[in-house]
Order: C-alpha cells, then sequence, then structure tokens
C-alpha cells in the first residue's frame, strides 16, 4: 500500500452524445494481430466468470474469440469517434494489469524436482526433455525454454508462452507431470492499462483503462474510456470516468492527465506517406543496437526521439540532428518497443523487436 494514502477519489465525468454509431463487427486482421493477447485474455477469464466447464480446456472455444474480437473490432471499426482514436492511437490501451490474474505476464515460471532425471535437459536450456508427458505439452503448446534459475528457494524453468491459451489450464496440465512442482506465471511488474468486459444479454461492454503515475504497486490514476456494443454491431459511447488517490489531508491528490503516447498503430498507411516522412529501422529484430534512418524530416526544428516500452513508460528520449541515428538498447529485457520521431511538422511511430 502506498504510504499516506487512506482516502480515495472518484470523479466521474460523462459527456457526448449517447446515439448509436452504426458500424461493423468484420474484424481487421492488423486488429487481430495488435490484440491477439488481449482478445485471448478476456475470452479465458469470461470463461471462468460463466463457471463455464469449457475451462479446462487450453485452447479456448473459438466462439468466445470471436464473441470479443467482433465486439472489440465494432468498437475499432467505429471511425466517427473520437474516442474511438484515443483508445487505439492516442494512449493504446491493452490489457496489461497482472492483479486480476489475467493480465501482462512474461511466460511460466516452473520449480522443478532436478532429481528427475527429464530436468537434465532445462538445466541446460534444452526444451525437449525425453519425458514423453512433458514433450507432448511443449511440442503442442509451443513452449520453450528461456532461463534455469538453481535459487535457494528452489529451482525454477522460465518457459516462453504463445499468449493464445487459456494459461490457468494450461498450467494445471504442466503440474500433472511427475517432476513439476509449481507452476505460475512470470508476471510483470508495475505495468499499466486494462481492459474489461462484461455482457448484459447480446450487448457487450467494454471498458478501456489507461493507467498512471507511480504503477510500481498499483497506478495512482486512470481515464476509462467506456463503449457498448448493440447486437447490430452499432456502437455508443457512454463517456468516461477519472479517478485519482486522495492525500492523507483529504485534499486531492496531483494526478495530472498525462500527454499522449501517440503510438499511431492504426493510422492509414497514406497518412504517413502524405506527410513524405519515412524512417527505416535496421536491424530489427535486434540484440540492442539498432540504427534509425529518417527521410522527409525537416530537422532545422528541433526533433526528438522517444522509446516507450509497452505498457507506456518512457525509455530514453533524445534530441536528433541527423538524419541517421545509432542506439543501443542492450539493457533492456527482450520485447517489443515503440519509436516515435517528432517535430513541429512531422510525427512518426514505429516497433524496434529486441531479442
Amino acid at each position: 500500500m502506498k504510504k499516506g494514502l487512506i482516502l480515495m477519489m472518484l470523479v466521474s465525468v460523462f459527456y457526448g452524445s449517447l446515439a448509436q454509431t452504426q458500424s461493423s463487427c468484420v474484424i481487421p486482421p492488423l486488429l487481430a494481430q495488435e490484440y491477439k493477447r488481449d482478445i485471448a485474455q478476456l475470452a479465458a477469464l469470461r470463461l471462468f466468470q460463466l463457471q463455464s466447464p469449457d475451462t479446462i480446456l487450453v485452447r479456448i472455444p473459438q466462439a468466445h474469440i470471436d464473441t470479443i474480437a467482433e465486439g472489440l473490432a465494432a468498437i475499432f471499426n467505429a471511425t466517427s469517434l473520437p474516442e474511438r482514436d484515443s483508445v487505439f492511437n492516442l494512449y493504446c490501451v491493452h490489457n496489461l494489469n497482472p492483479f486480476d490474474g489475467f493480465g501482462g505476464y512474461d511466460g511460466f515460471l516452473v520449480k522443478v524436482d532436478t532429481t528427475y532425471s527429464w530436468t537434465n535437459a532445462w538445466q541446460n536450456l534444452v526444451t525437449i526433455t525425453g519425458d514423453p508427458q512433458m514433450d507432448t505439452l511443449l511440442s503442442k503448446y509451443n513452449l520453450s525454454i528461456n532461463q534455469f534459475y538453481n535459487w535457494t528457494i528452489g529451482n525454477y524453468a522460465v518457459l516462453s508462452v504463445d499468449s493464445s491459451w487459456n494459461i490457468y489450464a494450461l498450467m494445471d496440465s504442466l503440474e500433472m507431470v511427475p517432476g513439476v512442482l509449481m507452476v505460475e506465471q512470470n508476471s510483470y511488474v508495475g505495468v499499466a492499462g486494462k481492459i474489461t468486459y462484461t455482457t448484459s444479454g447480446n450487448t457487450r461492454f467494454y471498458d478501456f483503462y489507461f493507467e498512471y503515475a507511480d504503477c510500481f504497486d498499483g497506478c495512482d490514476a486512470y481515464r476509462n474510456w467506456k463503449f457498448k456494443v448493440n447486437s447490430d454491431c452499432s456502437v455508443e459511447y457512454l463517456g468516461i470516468d477519472n479517478w485519482c488517490y486522495w492525500d492523507q489531508f483529504g485534499t486531492p491528490g496531483q494526478c495530472p492527465f498525462p500527454l499522449p503516447l501517440n503510438c499511431n498503430t492504426f493510422t492509414p498507411v497514406k497518412e504517413i506517406d502524405d506527410k513524405k516522412a519515412s524512417v527505416l529501422i535496421s536491424p530489427n529484430p535486434t540484440s540492442g543496437k539498432f540504427q534509425i534512418e529518417m527521410s522527409g524530416f525537416d530537422l532545422s526544428s528541433p526533433t526528438s526521439l522517444e522509446i516507450y516500452n509497452m505498457q507506456g513508460e518512457l525509455i530514453s528520449k533524445s534530441s536528433i540532428s541527423n538524419l541517421k541515428s545509432n542506439l543501443d538498447l542492450g539493457m533492456v529485457s527482450k520485447g517489443i518497443y515503440l519509436v516515435k520521431i517528432y517535430n513541429r511538422q512531422l510525427f512518426h511511430t514505429g516497433k524496434v523487436v529486441v531479442q
């Protein structure tokens, strides 16, 4: 718990028309790609909320995936709603909060009994173990060994996990292998961002939380955009909630809303072309060192380069004075990072993969 914080302030602000905006539930391929993990997490969580017998399945039934994805697509396709742009392009909201059990994680931590001979493979960072039961799971669900640790509290393997699965059912399956003592999520700490999904009859409700301000042990503030998706795929924007802690004296906490991240994941290609600006990142993927080569930027205006992780945290910021710049992210963890370059006239966002 944060020291000196004993009260909460909940400020609800609703505005805008509640009129239906016509849309479509057709799922754009880029949306399916960029929100694959979010959709799978929401679908798995929904199974548990419904106490469905399908919670024992590692492979989430496609009907549940489709229901979540189609409603999300309806919001995405409602391009006349400016709040849609806030969620997908400006504040880049993803379901990353680990505290609901279905949020941010980086694979599994698997505690093993090293007296079992099959664990020798993992200790040498070899995925396939020779144990038929374990190897069937590893192959079927595309798991691989990343690290192995001999800690004082036990021996742990770190497995990478495809985000498409019902991770709780998969953890239960792994724990049934003799020699496995415990499996848990290798959760992120201090991540921010959450999407929730509920229904009422055939109506779907999505809340997108952009969380910020001291998120190491639970964010101090958030803004929540609320959407309603009707059975005909029309969308209603229901407004926002703004929330911030109060301090111990009962006065409002200081939680100014941050500037947009501007990831522009879904900005149409023609918008970038119209600006006549391009950026080449190479090599990509990279082990950490890479070069950014720009064209179409007028560097007579102050130009900034910012790099964010997928939780929206600023990793580095610098000024650019040359069309070619060398960067080194060798000290950061493996993953996808957003590269933002902008000045008064132009902006560009891209991604770099550190592996």
